[in-house]
């Protein structure tokens, strides 16, 4: 997954980073730089034991805020609240000051622990308070995510798992741990969740606990097998969609992309349900879209799929070869009409070549009950499947039709966005929004 940039909604989020001796505790530079980027403020606390494989230097300096070290700190009353930092300039950001634990819990809007030893498990579950970031997850009334880090033995060990079920049922949070190699030599599950995926599941718990819209999103091709080996699809990179649905994340909504095979990263914060065909795109959007306040279908889907699929391979090199081709079921002209019905908007997408592509465009809108179309021609230079660029007209049923220039698809996913927004009635307070 891509790194993202700054965004108001999220730049107004903090997040308390807990780093424990484990062997992970050198990935804690990469969570912090990835949330910094995304706009989150980041105050880190470290235990002893991980101050001796992480450099609470380095986290300073990555954080910008100094990093919180100790229970008792005698300069306490010199920390100030903000996360302003411009008195780096006169005194050192490696002196390492830390912050009590209330002010650590009650500064945050979520606090993550990666990784989180047996040890931390162990004294949340029992109620153990011994130290700085023991203390501040007690204090704390805001969620707290554990990325779990630790031998496979020790995983596996009956008192890991009662502590982390009991963890579980009190509602702490949990990211990993995965299955692989171990720091130790020994394969097994233990090791922590990457960083994409620790920052991945920051994101969306803050955005979970925000007022935006539930956005699903359609994207990439379909693939339709005509044997074991061979599919029928098209040339669509699932960049369009992937823009819209980072830029839906960036304004505070929650997102779910339902993609086909990607030809593109995708954005971090963002609930991916992957599927390959028609059907399967189909039957996640018919699963998904009641609950959406907005669908954005940019999917290119197949039109056709094969009326047998071959179990084996398909012979090649002797003879031409005929397959039979049925239609694929069209998505949104079983949900548009029935999405429109109970007032929830729906916004398509029509590539279309020719000087009538605009009629036929508008032909769709209302076929299929689409509150606004995007119009698309990928034959042109400035549109191409797979480019960075794309140069589309904005139809409404009311006879409207905004053509926007050429520009990337990232500045026209943000004026969708922003016109999906005002269809929808949600009008974002002014720290929600882009700067022009």
């Amino acid at each position: 997954m891509a790194a993202q940039q700054s965004t108001a909604p999220l730049a107004r989020r903090t997040v308390t980073l807990g780093v424990t001796g484990g062997i992970a505790a050198y990935k804690a530079a990469e969570i912090v730089r990835l949330l910094r980027q995304m706009g989150i403020h980041v105050q880190v606390a470290m235990t002893a034991a991980a101050t001796r494989l992480m450099s609470a230097h380095a986290l300073a300096t990555l954080s910008e805020h100094r990093v919180a070290l100790d229970l008792f700190d005698p300069s306490l009353d010199a920390t100030p609240p903000s996360l302003d930092v411009s008195s780096w300039g006169k005194s050192q950001p490696s002196r390492e000051v830390g912050i009590d634990h209330i002010a650590l819990s009650r500064r945050a809007d979520l606090m993550v622990v990666a990784p989180a030893t047996a040890n931390i498990l162990g004294k949340v579950a029992h109620g153990i308070a011994d130290d700085l970031l023991s203390t501040t997850i007690m204090a704390s009334s805001v969620p707290v995510l554990f990325a779990p880090a630790m031998n496979v033995q020790m995983w596996e060990n009956a008192a890991v798992e009662e502590n982390v079920a009991l963890l579980r049922r009190r509602g702490y949070l949990f990211v990993g741990p995965a299955a692989g190699a171990l720091a130790c030599g020994e394969t097994g599950t233990g090791r922590m969740a990457e960083p994409t995926e620790i920052v991945d599941a920051v994101v969306r718990e803050l955005l979970k606990r925000r007022h935006g819209l539930r956005v699903l999103v359609t994207a990439g091709p379909t693939e339709e097998p005509l044997d074991p080996v061979r599919v029928l699809s098209n040339r669509s990179s699932g960049k369009m969609g992937v823009a819209i649905a980072a830029e839906a994340r960036d304004r505070g909504h929650l997102v779910t992309l339902v993609a086909g095979p990607l030809r593109c990263e995708l954005p971090l914060g963002v609930e991916r349900i992957a599927v390959t065909t028609a059907e399967e795109m189909q039957a996640a959007v018919e699963t998904h879209e009641a609950e959406a306040d907005l669908l954005v279908m940019t999917a290119a889907v197949a039109d056709y799929h094969a009326k047998v699929v071959s179990d084996a391979k398909l012979p090649s090199g002797q003879k031409a070869l005929s397959v039979d081709l049925v239609p694929n079921p069209d998505i949104l002209a079983a949900v548009g009409p029935k999405r429109r019905e109970r007032g929830a908007i729906t916004i398509g997408f029509a590539l279309e070549i020719g000087a009538d592509g605009d009629a036929r465009a508008r032909q769709k809108l209302e076929a299929k009950g689409l509150d606004m179309i995007v119009l698309n021609d990928a034959t042109r230079a400035d549109s191409a499947f797979g480019g960075d660029t794309t140069r589309v007209a904005l139809l409404t049923p009311e006879g409207d039709a905004a053509q926007l220039p050429a520009q990337t698809k990232r500045e026209a996913a943000r004026e969708i966005v922003r016109r999906a927004e005002r269809l929808c009635g949600f009008l974002p307070t002014v720290e929600e929004t882009h700067p022009s």
